[in-house]
């Protein structure tokens, strides 16, 4: 409506739930490959970039998106002409700067062999399914700490929306501070990882 250009950031979305950047009309996207995709710290970035800036006409207008210019995003049929002007693939080939990191590529292969094996849909399904056995458990804590602690009741409460459109695969909790400013997040942290072995974003 005002031609501006709208990127999304999908770090916590690629892998969590299922995507159709195109077909909802997305101009960009970028996305890590560590978290969902379970490729590992410092694995590489990925990013989408709508079919409509990626002609080579498209590219070459002034109406074009500006970019880094990259020796491998460039025409192979004219690459080692050296001229001037930048002539671009079509396509998402045509955004490419260099080469790749060959071991970081191959570790996310074989993150991305699972998922086509397993199927999003599926992966989505069983990500529902396993929030929705956490809530219940969550919500059982909370009831029992609320009956031993009638004055006390909303120390722990779930901020994650409960329905499945509005949610991913993670659940943020919000623990009240105790007396004299006790942090009991902080408690609660260290008591999982103390007597259970579970490491807690906090």
């Amino acid at each position: 409506k005002h031609g501006a250009f709208v990127g999304w950031d999908l770090a916590h979305a690629v892998g969590n739930v299922p995507l159709r950047l195109h077909d909802w009309g997305a101009d960009f996207a970028a996305w890590c490959s560590y978290k969902y995709l379970n490729s590992g710290p410092g694995a590489i970035a990925g990013a989408f970039v709508h079919e409509r800036h990626c002609s080579p006409s498209v590219a070459a207008s002034p109406e074009a998106p500006l970019r880094y210019a990259g020796w491998w995003g460039n025409d192979p049929s004219t690459r080692f002409k050296m001229e001037d002007a930048f002539v671009p693939q079509a396509g998402a080939d045509g955004w490419q700067l260099s080469n790749p990191p060959i071991l970081q590529l191959a570790l996310l292969r074989g993150s991305l062999e699972v998922f086509d094996e397993a199927g999003m849909e599926r992966i989505r399904a069983k990500a529902l399914a396993l929030g929705d056995f956490a809530l219940r458990l969550l919500d059982e804590v909370a009831a029992k700490h609320a009956a031993c602690n009638p004055g006390d009741h909303r120390v722990l409460s779930v901020i994650t929306p409960r329905d499945h459109a509005a949610r991913g695969t993670q659940l943020s909790l919000l623990v009240a501070p105790g007396e004299s400013g006790v942090d009991r997040a902080e408690l609660v942290q260290q008591r999982l990882a103390e007597y259970h072995g579970i490491e807690v974003d906090y």
